[in-house]
């Protein structure tokens, strides 16, 4: 009775998170990035020189608004380790994660 209930799924997590699965899909994420108020210029200018970073507000408090773009979840998490460890940056949150099948005329 079990084996009836094998999973069809031929990629493995390791794949995943390598990103080493052969897909044409657009993954864009939404995140916050709190930093330190006094550096949020010098944050924002180097982190928005990134590839696929582009800058939506920030405040006095120290809170940046950046969305990613990336071909996949792979590159999407090292642009968020990239960011993670950039001077004066004290966290990164995932707000909001997308993917967006790309066809062959896209």
């Amino acid at each position: 009775m079990r084996d009836e209930k094998m999973s069809v799924i031929s990629r493995t997590r390791r794949d995943i998170l390598k990103g080493s699965l052969s897909s044409k899909n657009h993954h864009i994420a939404s995140v916050l990035v709190q930093g330190w108020p006094e550096k949020m210029s010098a944050i924002k200018a180097g982190l928005t020189r990134l590839p696929g970073v582009e800058s939506h507000g920030s405040n006095e408090a120290g809170k940046l608004i950046l969305t990613l773009e990336a071909e996949s979840d792979a590159g999407l998490m090292e642009t968020m380790d990239r960011i993670q460890v950039a001077e004066g940056v004290v966290n990164v949150s995932l707000v909001y994660h997308h993917v967006e099948e790309m066809d062959d005329a896209s």
